[in-house]
């Protein structure tokens, strides 16, 4: 199994669904992070609350359908799988803005280890 994307900016949310994912915890203040910040970014053209929703939804099902997975959460396998293909649909200041945004979505809620350790693998496999 792989990944596509039909656009850059559902790359971009699927990495971003990976670091809400890290910990095993969506929580409120990431779900207000992504409609109030992500939402209004350039990448996105300010869509509807429902229509980012929708959008949301799609690139998550996306990443468990189309991903390998264990018990539920993407493997390491998958993590770079979506990594190099974000990559490729990213521009370099798409992906540095994406390094940027990741950081304080982690930080909404506090970052976790396991999202530190994700944002590490962002970094590397992005920057």
């Amino acid at each position: 199994m792989s990944i596509k994307f039909e656009k850059s900016s559902e790359a971009f949310l699927s990495v971003l669904s990976l670091v809400i994912g890290a910990d095993q915890v969506g929580s409120l203040d990431e779900r207000d992070f992504l409609f109030g910040k992500v939402r209004t970014l350039p990448l996105f053209g300010n869509p509807s609350a429902a229509e980012f929703g929708k959008l949301l939804g799609k690139v998550t099902d996306a990443l468990y359908s189309q991903l390998p997975t264990d018990d539920g959460d993407i493997t390491s396998e998958g993590v770079m799988q979506l990594l190099a293909e974000a990559k490729k649909m990213l521009d370099p200041e798409q992906r540095k803005t994406l390094l940027q945004v990741a950081t304080e979505l982690s930080k909404s809620d506090g970052t976790t280890d396991q999202e530190s350790a994700l944002l590490n693998q962002i970094r590397g496999a992005l920057g």
